[in-house]
């Protein structure tokens, strides 16, 4: 797999992909070899939260299910990771499942959900599901489909397992923005500094995601940016790229913020203002939330 060579190529739906791809098993071997099972004892979740940080792992998933806002049902987690929101849908009466390619977080934060875990190829998985007929009505799948080869292909076969008046959650980097422009342009970034071969493979910003989704089957309901915490790079006091150790002020800058919305105003406070972001076209993170188009 040679990175150097990897070019970004605009797509029918408007979105960015680096060519060459990565062949499976050489993506495969890639996140085997640099994250998961580290031979030396480590991963990358052998590192603490700070109890605050802990609390903000339950906004996401309540943030699903005040978008839901109705009774709980059948869920599906596309990439579980350390395995906070399925615990939390769980908790919530919900009958959560979820897929990852590894079990490593989970065993390190939440290891009693290893019955609820599937661990192998997703699209794999998901071709299981569709053939035995399964479906769900709400799908989570955070920050999954950059890291895919065949990203239109996950958005398909997510659409085949939904259930006719379920949801979809799905969250992406929002990358080269117009905010990333302007970071550029004002010498505080260089030229497309949000590219991460190969793990991302597939860059989406507020502009493309909706079409993608659009384009697969899938009508969004609801788009929402999270905190902007790139808004930092425009400030060379604040400049996270220029100094990696501030990334981590800005990051508990962004965990404040938000916690402080979220208990003084409440959960539609935390929508409203995310829904804002989303219009704005900034927020480092997206999330569309998306239901079966009518065929």
């Amino acid at each position: 797999m040679d990175i150097s060579a990897m070019r970004l190529v605009e797509r029918p739906e408007g979105h960015l992909e680096l060519e060459p791809r990565p062949t499976p098993d050489e993506l495969a071997a890639y996140y085997r070899d640099k994250y998961y099972g580290s031979r030396d004892g480590r991963t990358p979740y052998a590192y603490g939260y700070t109890p605050e940080e802990l609390e903000h792992k339950w906004l996401q998933p309540a943030e699903a299910e005040h978008v839901w806002g109705r009774a709980p049902g059948r869920l599906l987690e596309v990439g579980v990771g350390e395995g906070f929101t399925l615990e939390y849908f769980l908790k919530r009466g919900w009958r959560a499942t979820g897929l990852d390619f590894t079990d490593d977080g989970v065993r390190e934060f939440h290891p009693h959900l290893a019955g609820a875990l599937t661990t192998g190829d997703a699209f794999q998985l998901l071709d299981q599901a569709i053939a035995d007929g399964e479906t769900y009505d709400l799908i989570i799948c955070n920050n999954v489909l950059e890291h895919v080869i065949d990203p239109m292909g996950l958005l398909d076969r997510l659409r085949a397992i939904v259930s006719p008046e379920g949801l979809l959650r799905i969250a992406v980097p929002n990358d080269g923005s117009w905010l990333h422009d302007e970071i550029v342009a004002r010498g505080q970034g260089k030229p497309e500094f949000w590219l991460a071969p190969p793990d991302h493979l597939n860059y989406f910003n507020t502009d493309t995601l909706p079409k993608a989704l659009a384009a697969h089957g899938w009508e969004v309901t609801e788009h929402l940016g999270e905190f902007p915490i790139d808004v930092f790079l425009l400030n060379p006091a604040t400049n996270y790229l220029q100094e990696k150790s501030r990334g981590r002020a800005c990051h508990f800058t962004r965990v404040a913020f938000e916690m402080g919305l979220w208990k003084s105003r409440g959960l539609e406070a935390v929508v409203a203002y995310r829904r804002g972001c989303a219009q704005a076209g900034i927020g480092r993170n997206q999330t569309a939330y998306a239901r079966p188009a009518r065929r």
